[in-house]
């Protein structure tokens, strides 16, 4: 069974691809963007076999082509501009075209192609400011979306369009709600404006550096390989009658914990709090702390369960620095 991966060459799609390929898959990553020189080497020592193609998820019959060429069962739809507000302001067509338009050719190339599960890979941006300070974990049903930038007004017309689409085509979709990524394969795309904390400083550290952080509190970030199974868990369930799921780890943790586990690691860096009215030199995804997802249904529903809490992800994160990831974020 052929799953194809949009956005393959992209930092989800490539934490996807790994696991499918140890695993034993046939995958074909499909990207705007070659994929990187360390991912095709390491891809290629895996059991499963991958072929990358390049194409804009936006172009009439691109993605119609690739499922038909390759027999395609399984669709993860990742491709997505990532903007922030400079790109939000600069490119606001590019940004609905790929995030939207970019969606609906990936269903109807599932709809065409008889495609038996299409997993669709959406954000928790869009919860916007409901999705700050709540009080407990934020649920599929019980919270509403309220989102405010490009990215997350674009990617939950996504997940509504997808919804509608699956129950008047009768395709089988499920969406997977990421809380904030970091980790293994996360590399400047140039579709994603802003690296993820844990990547930013993990960088800073390796030149030696100072980071002058901001006081953004605990998040809810989850390990990239965590954040693969969950998504790999929904292209393998059996039928349900729901379709959402927030995909997350549940244990929130601040920057300061990162940083001074890479302290540890790296004793030329440095890092500090910015003062009053000083910018800091790396950048929050989010300017406040996101509420932790709950991910109640995504376990029921599926068996999966978080394995990387900060010190094992730490761990894993050193390593594939150290095995060549260093030389995509440096």
């Amino acid at each position: 069974m052929t799953t194809l991966i949009t956005g393959g060459a992209g930092f989800v799609g490539l934490a996807v691809a790994e696991q499918l390929l140890a695993r034993g898959d046939r995958i074909v990553l499909f990207d705007l963007h070659r994929l990187p020189a360390s991912a095709a080497t390491a891809f290629a020592a895996l059991p499963g076999r991958f072929e990358a193609v390049t194409g804009d998820v936006a172009e009439p019959g691109a993605i119609q082509a690739v499922v038909a060429a390759h027999g395609v069962r399984r669709l993860l739809h990742a491709a997505a501009i990532t903007a922030d507000a400079n790109r939000d302001a600069r490119e606001p067509v590019r940004i609905a075209t790929v995030n939207l338009i970019g969606t609906l050719r990936a269903l109807e190339a599932a709809r065409d192609g008889g495609v038996a599960r299409y997993v669709h890979a959406s954000t928790g941006a869009l919860f916007g400011p409901a999705g700050i300070g709540v009080a407990r974990p934020l649920d599929e049903e019980r919270d509403r979306p309220d989102p405010q930038s490009l990215y997350g007004i674009t990617k939950f017309a996504a997940e509504r369009a997808c919804l509608r689409l699956a129950s008047l085509w009768r395709l089988d979709v499920r969406i997977g709600r990421l809380a904030q990524v970091y980790g293994r394969w996360e590399h400047p795309s140039g579709e994603r404006d802003t690296l993820s904390l844990p990547c930013q400083l993990t960088a800073v550290a390796l030149r030696g550096g100072e980071a002058v952080i901001p006081q953004a509190g605990p998040q809810d970030w989850i390990y990239a390989p965590d954040v693969a199974a969950a998504l790999i868990a929904l292209l393998d369930a059996g039928p349900s009658e729901r379709a959402l799921y927030h995909l997350g780890n549940e244990a929130p943790f601040a920057v300061e914990a990162w940083c001074e586990r890479l302290a540890a690691r790296f004793p030329a860096f440095r890092w500090r709090f910015a003062a009053a009215g000083e910018a800091p030199n790396v950048t929050a995804l989010s300017p406040q702390p996101r509420t932790a997802f709950s991910s109640r249904r995504l376990r029921a529903d599926t068996g999966w369960a978080p394995r990387f809490p900060i010190d094992a992800a730490f761990a894993d994160y050193m390593t594939w620095i150290e095995a060549g990831g260093a030389g995509l974020i440096a």
